[in-house]
């Protein structure tokens, strides 16, 4: 495939502690065992982790004119991603600061950012920035503009985040357009009123051209069509923390599809992707290379 990917996100700064017995008391100080900062996650996932692998691809975000945005800014061409484009017009302090403090699987946050998002550009702005990609992550509660690119033949993937209450009338208006949709295996019940992931994945299917369920250690299950294909995780991976798995799996996703791989074979390099991202904390602490994961990816040979 020609072209780029493309996504509008905003950026966040992870400030991550690890190894500690309990948080500090008022008046104490606990020292960590382990300390990283990096990138955080979210739909800016996508861009970071496929140019890392060599597909072109472009980032539109926010950042100020302050301290931590340009630290941001850093870390993203630290990650190989040089091809970004500010979108912030304001004043503000626009990339969020996390303190995660991380237990070995679960974690916590303290954040502070100024209130940032892609809400804040026009319906023209957003979609002259997304116009002529090949793929692009489709921009939340603009229906207007993901119509248009997929009008343009545009390929898109939309991804929401865990809200009580949402259902999938919800989402309809982009829903109808997108090619892709990535619900954890939570969401998926929340939204459609399932109680089985099977009957949440027919559910989807009456929305959404290709919907897939990410479903942790389990792997994920998509439809195709009417068939439903379940893709196992890859069972040599040592998970240590979850952060940025599900964005991992939408950038290994997009990989085959950019490479214009079978479905199958797409859900599998999500798999790779979001499970190599577990073994170290954080979203892009694994460094996960393209022949890694195209080793990992020979060992679904015969499995399915």
């Amino acid at each position: 495939m020609r072209g780029e990917v493309r996504a509008i996100a905003p950026l966040y700064v992870d400030l991550i502690y690890s190894g500690f017995d309990a948080l500090p008391q008022p008046g104490e100080e606990v020292y960590a065992q382990s300390f990283d900062l990096q990138l955080g996650g979210g739909a800016a996932a996508i861009p970071i982790t496929l140019a890392r692998m060599g597909v072109p691809s472009r980032l539109g975000s926010f950042l100020g004119e302050d301290t931590i945005s340009r630290l941001a800014a850093s870390l993203l061409e630290e990650n190989g991603l040089t091809q970004y484009e500010n979108l912030y017009r304001g004043t503000g302090r626009p990339v969020v600061v996390s303190t995660v403090f991380s237990y070995g699987g679960d974690r916590s946050f303290l954040s502070f950012g100024d209130a940032v998002m892609q809400t804040d550009l026009t319906d023209a702005a957003c979609y002259q920035f997304l116009k002529g990609a090949a793929i692009a992550f489709a921009p939340q509660g603009r229906p207007e503009v993901v119509k248009r690119l997929h009008a343009d033949g545009t390929i898109l993937l939309y991804d929401i985040g865990w809200s009580p209450g949402m259902r999938l009338a919800d989402y309809a208006d982009i829903l109808q357009f997108v090619d892709f949709f990535t619900p954890n295996d939570k969401e998926a019940r929340q939204l459609t009123g399932e109680e089985t992931l099977e009957g949440a994945l027919r559910r989807l299917g009456e929305v959404v051209k290709t919907p897939v369920i990410k479903c942790g250690a389990a792997g994920c299950i998509a439809l195709e069509g009417h068939q439903m294909v379940r893709v196992p995780a890859v069972d040599r991976l040592k998970p240590m923390e979850f952060t940025g798995a599900g964005d991992n799996f939408m950038a290994g996703l997009l990989y085959g599809v950019y490479q214009g791989w079978p479905l199958i074979r797409c859900l599998q390099m999500g798999n790779v992707f979001g499970g190599y991202s577990t073994t170290q904390p954080g979203c892009y602490k694994a460094g996960l290379t393209l022949s890694q994961a195209m080793g990992y990816l020979r060992d679904y040979t015969g499995r399915l």
